[in-house]
């Protein structure tokens, strides 16, 4: 991977440090906002998935002689997978009996999930520039909420503040050193189309279980526009690409 690109993935990933960040102060001050910009984003990696990552990886499939069904099927595991990574790592806690304990457990799943965030952003990266961008836009958009969850977790489970905020750091910093991890790592070219399939199921799961439903505090004629409008500009986005 060359150097530039590398540069590129820490850079992208490092932005998303500020957006955790901000979710987490955003969230105890202006809640209304947040549901805004959740609204607009979930339109942004919807679109992504669906005008742009989802093509192209059908695309490339063909150019290398695979069926659409490859890069489909591997949409489909990739929304499948992070569904089960958050169950495994915050379905325990429903049933801890110590507030505390559950809040530390809660808060570590929070930053492995960031880190994940973090190697698809070095990963995308690797496909191409193009990619990595649009895999960086998306993980700054969700993990916007990603700082708003983790403060809200810690704080329902009553930890101290400065725990707290350490965590919130934590989850901040880990998408950085995941795209570290993932832009040393050596990937043939037959795996691109899988892993831009991959990322459409990611997108998609982002979307439609974390922005969207956080959007649903919205009134219908507020967040229904937002999200359009996210749609419509990855559309045109593509179109121009």
């Amino acid at each position: 991977m060359p150097d530039v690109m590398v540069l590129a993935a820490v850079a992208a990933a490092g932005v998303s440090f500020f957006s955790t960040m901000a979710g987490g102060v955003v969230a105890l001050r202006w809640p209304g906002r947040i549901n805004s910009l959740a609204a607009l984003a979930g339109g942004l990696v919807l679109g992504a998935a669906f005008f742009d990552l989802l093509p192209e990886a059908v695309e490339r499939a063909e150019t290398i002689g695979l069926g659409p069904s490859i890069p489909l099927g591997a949409a489909l595991i990739g929304f499948l997978a992070f569904h089960s990574l958050e169950r495994v790592l915050h379905h325990h806690h429903e049933e801890d009996e110590e507030p505390n304990a559950a809040g530390v457990i809660g808060a570590v799943g929070f930053v492995l999930h960031s880190l994940v965030d973090g190697l698809a952003i070095g990963l995308g990266f690797r496909i191409s520039a193009d990619v990595g961008v649009l895999v960086a836009l998306a993980v700054i958009g969700h993990d916007f909420s990603d700082g708003l969850n983790t403060v809200s977790y810690m704080v329902s489970h009553h930890q101290p503040p400065g725990r707290s905020r350490r965590f919130l750091i934590a989850d901040a910093l880990a998408p950085t050193f995941g795209a570290i991890i993932a832009s040393v790592v050596t990937l043939p070219d037959l795996v691109f189309p899988v892993a831009i399939g991959f990322f459409s199921g990611l997108f998609i799961y982002a979307g439609a279980t974390r922005l969207l439903p956080q959007a649903s505090a919205l009134p219908p004629m507020r967040s229904v526009p937002l999200t359009a409008l996210g749609a419509c500009l990855l559309l045109m986005v593509s179109r121009l690409a």
